[in-house]
């Protein structure tokens, strides 16, 4: 006797095999923005990442992955090409037109937005992982560095006057440097230390009066606008700099830009290569 059995309906067999491997297929991502990226490879949710923009340097597989451009100079076309499901982007990415384009074309874009402030660093961390699906994993890595955060607390040196840092983004006629409610100076508070340009907000430019005014006992620049420069003279060229403290001092402080300016799980790692950098520091 032959047995005939029903045939299956194909949609019900897919239903099936999905079930036995847990669960929908990742999403594709495309993460926009060095901190953002950082922080997914620190989930350990970078099997998701199809592509990242050129500020996304660490870890070093980050920058080995398909690349769209600079984050504020975004190609439609790139981005498209990589068949997104989700694009995470900052504030700073752009331009406005080639974020419509995305948008219009169905792909989710998911702004990764906290402030620079020392609050900032976890809330970026929450804002990912929830992006990705993943939120006991962003508490989680939430609270690992709340507690090192506490621990670098605990840990500033007892100087008997905090060190006035200033850091310098731009070299050229007036430099361009970082008042309140940037990256840098959530930093300096991180470490203890007073900004120099705590009179202004966001990134300006200091006349030579206003350098000499703000009076910083050291100037802190990224490794990168250090090698651009060749060398530190040009920096103590800049027309001021010689008679602050720090330009009689001759003391300078340098940072990789990520750590400087990302605000991001590494932050710790740059308030301890401060300390190290000032271990000499006596007012």
């Amino acid at each position: 006797m032959r047995l005939t059995l029903p045939r299956l309906n194909p949609a019900i067999y897919w239903l099936a095999l999905l079930a036995l491997s847990g669960g929908a297929e990742a999403a594709r991502i495309v993460s926009i923005g060095g901190t953002v990226t950082e922080i997914v490879y620190l989930l350990g949710e970078e099997q998701q990442l199809v592509g990242t923009d050129t500020s996304s340097l660490y870890p070093a597989a980050a920058a080995a992955l398909p690349q769209v451009g600079y984050q504020r100079t975004l190609s439609a076309e790139g981005v498209l090409s990589l068949h997104p499901d989700k694009v995470l982007i900052t504030p700073a990415a752009g331009p406005a037109k080639v974020l419509h384009q995305l948008a219009a074309s169905g792909i989710e874009l998911i702004r990764i937005d906290a402030p620079d402030t020392p609050a900032g660093i976890t809330q970026r961390v929450e804002q990912v992982a929830q992006a990705l699906g993943i939120d006991a994993k962003g508490r989680q890595l939430t609270e690992q560095l709340q507690t090192r955060l506490a621990q670098l607390h605990r840990q500033r040196p007892t100087w008997t006057r905090p060190p006035r840092l200033l850091f310098v983004l731009q070299v050229g006629g007036a430099p361009m440097v970082a008042g309140r409610g940037t990256a840098p100076d959530a930093l300096f508070q991180l470490a203890g230390a007073d900004n120099a340009a705590a009179g202004i907000d966001g990134f300006k430019t200091l006349t030579p009066e206003a350098l000499l005014a703000a009076a910083p006992d050291a100037l802190v620049v990224t490794e990168q606008a250090l090698t651009r420069l060749g060398s530190a003279d040009a920096l103590w060229e800049l027309p001021g700099a010689r008679a602050t403290p720090a330009g009689q001092a001759a003391r300078l402080l340098q940072l990789d830009a990520l750590l400087a300016l990302g605000l991001g799980p590494r932050t710790p790692d740059a308030v301890t290569q401060l300390w190290q950098q000032l271990r000499e520091w006596q007012p």
